[in-house]
């Protein structure tokens, strides 16, 4: 979804890059030279107004609406930025590529009808100096949407419209090993803004049905208390996926955390986010006593099916 929003220019790049190619017209030689220096300014009002107004319209139709974004996704983008701080630049930057075409369109209309070497080329200057401010002014605008742009590239790409389900539990209980086990292919890797961690994204068919697993280390891996501002609205932002969730617990102890301390983040988990938790005992190869009804172990394949087969069930999908 943000891949494809263009590179944001610089004030500066905008008028250099603009300047340089009107700089660099040049006209067959005509019998009236009067009306070449015309021609020639026509087109250099033209270039400028081309240039200019193809990167500013180009950013405002790459950039995603705020109306038509997913709450996920205008959420992680709230995080970062002021959602209507975003929505101000954007609207700036279309008034004044509509500005520009405006004043190349009168620039146009009074070079025609001058008769004046000296004064069309005064035109142009005018022109020139109108579109350099309006430019200029765009400079917090730009830097804001040049921010965003980054921010934006590195949030995981959620596909909001087929089932979910999160994979929750302390570290080390195998969470990512449990999204590889499900997913028919190799899962995605992506870079969360608000973490050093990567999010892995899964893909498995249940029936007829597409299913998606998230992974999110940093995020439901412990205790509220201990997650900082940024990790609480994290949880928020995950909340709008319409989803559900796989809660691990790893009895072996190799994980390092005690089953007290497992169930507590359990409660969490189920209180903060409101949402269906299955509750999923992992690494049976390594301790036969089985304290959850689902157990299962992403080494030997054993439990696997039985929890496809629940997913299936609580999602509402027939085998």
């Amino acid at each position: 979804m943000f891949n494809n929003i263009p590179t944001v220019l610089t004030p500066k790049e905008i008028i250099d890059k603009c300047f340089s190619k009107a700089s660099k017209i040049e006209l067959p030689e005509e019998r009236n030279w009067l009306m070449q220096v015309k021609t020639q300014c026509i087109d250099k009002v033209s270039t400028v107004e081309s240039i200019a107004v193809s990167h500013l319209k180009k950013l405002v139709k790459k950039f995603p609406s705020t109306d038509h974004l997913h709450p996920f996704y205008l959420d992680m983008l709230d995080m970062a930025f002021d959602v209507d701080a975003y929505k101000m630049s954007l609207g700036k930057v279309q008034w004044s590529y509509r500005k520009i075409v405006e004043l190349a369109g009168k620039a146009i209309k009074n070079l025609k009808s001058k008769d004046d070497a000296s004064k069309m080329n005064a035109v142009v200057r005018q022109f020139y100096g109108r579109f350099v401010s309006i430019i200029e002014d765009l400079s917090e605008e730009l830097d804001l949407l040049s921010k965003c742009r980054d921010h934006m590239k590195r949030i995981p790409e959620i596909n909001a419209d087929i089932p979910t389900f999160l994979i929750a539990g302390m570290p080390n209980v195998g969470k990512s090993s449990l999204v590889t086990a499900l997913s028919t292919a190799r899962p995605r890797v992506a870079a969360f803004p608000f973490t050093t961690q990567n999010i892995s994204i899964g893909y498995l068919m249940l029936g007829l049905q597409r299913i998606q697993i998230i992974d999110t280390p940093g995020v439901l891996d412990r205790p509220m208390l201990e997650r900082n501002e940024m990790e609480r609205k994290a949880i928020s932002a995950l909340n709008r996926i319409d989803g559900k969730i796989i809660f691990l617990f790893d009895h072996t102890g190799t994980s390092g955390y005690s089953d007290e301390s497992q169930e507590a983040l359990y409660n969490e988990v189920v209180k903060e986010t409101g949402k269906f938790v299955i509750r999923v005992q992992t690494k049976i190869d390594m301790d036969t006593g089985k304290r959850e009804e689902l157990a299962i172990s992403t080494m030997t394949g054993d439990g696997l099916d039985r929890l496809k087969e629940e997913m299936q069930s609580t999602i509402g999908i027939d085998a």
